[in-house]
């Protein structure tokens, strides 16, 4: 297989499914607003790395607060 395969299709990475699913994601700045580093964050993303059970947890309960956040705008 090509050295440059892209880990972006790989169906078994379910961060990786987040960021494809959602593109107006930012990668670097989800990582940012979590304190993760960025580069890691990108290395669960590409595949290079699995994130523990616990990380995972952590990105999902801040993609939560994010949508609960976005719920509470009002631009009446």
């Amino acid at each position: 297989m090509d050295k440059h395969y892209n880990k972006l299709l790989d169906n078994d990475n379910p961060i990786c499914k987040l960021f494809n699913n959602f593109p107006e994601l930012n990668v670097r700045q989800v990582a940012r607003a979590m304190g993760v580093n960025e580069s890691l964050m990108q290395q669960y993303v590409n595949g290079a790395k699995r994130p523990s059970f616990e990380r995972r947890v952590e990105i999902e309960q801040y993609l939560h607060s994010l949508g609960e956040r976005l719920m509470k705008i009002n631009l009446k």
